[in-house]
């Protein structure tokens, strides 16, 4: 055997002692704090089903990262309270006690406050966490080509009536990129740059000077 099926073995006979144990004292303080003996096994398969509930979404790194702090939370108030408990039922068993008021009150208590939280455990991990947006640079997009513009532009109003070509020339004097202007037209970004070349043509045929030099 190697060292590591050694240490999963091990691992493996720790927790179904600890397991064991455990159960037994938290059904032990059940029965103690007034639960019939039918009863007293299921404050410690709450206790501990609650645990590996937390660990699972803590330690699974598939959900939320709000779902994962929670999770983390209830873990580890679960695990503080079963070793709370063990010891606590052991001391009042040891010494022949009678547990106060408030301990029958907290143990009383600690179903419906597990069942509460793994509800609310439920409900973040079931909300869909959205996507971020991804930003793309120019140089991502592919050269597309020399391909004929779409029949949106035959389709266009006249220049004269209100329509996208005024939108398109105003949002090219703004000095936009390709990208956001693709974007606010509704083309594609072969036409977007089509329309920024023409744009460019267009200006330097109306600076005498530059068509001077």
């Amino acid at each position: 055997m190697t060292a590591r099926g050694a240490l999963f073995s091990l691992l493996l006979v720790v927790a179904v002692a600890a397991a064991v144990l455990s159960f037994a004292a938290l059904r032990d303080l059940a029965r103690m704090c007034g639960f019939a003996v039918w009863l007293a096994w299921l404050l410690p398969v709450v206790v501990d089903a609650g645990a590996a509930a937390g660990s699972l979404v803590w330690l699974g790194g598939w959900a939320a990262d709000t779902a994962r702090r929670f999770a983390r939370a209830l873990a580890l108030c679960l695990l503080a309270l079963s070793v709370a408990a063990n010891a606590l039922g052991h001391g009042l068993e040891a010494y022949g006690l009678e547990p106060p008021w408030w301990v029958v009150v907290v143990v009383s208590a600690i179903a419906p406050a597990v069942l509460g939280a793994v509800v609310h455990l439920a409900v973040l991990v079931g909300r869909v966490k959205p996507a971020p947006p991804v930003e793309l640079a120019d140089d991502d997009f592919a050269d597309l080509g020399d391909e004929p513009l779409s029949p949106w532009w035959e389709s266009a109003p006249p220049v004269s009536e209100p329509s996208r070509y005024d939108r398109a020339e105003a949002l090219i004097a703004s000095g936009i990129g390709r990208r956001r202007l693709a974007r606010e037209l509704g083309v594609t970004e072969h036409e977007a740059r089509q329309l920024l070349a023409s744009s460019r043509r267009d200006d330097a045929a109306d600076d005498p000077e530059e068509n001077a030099s």
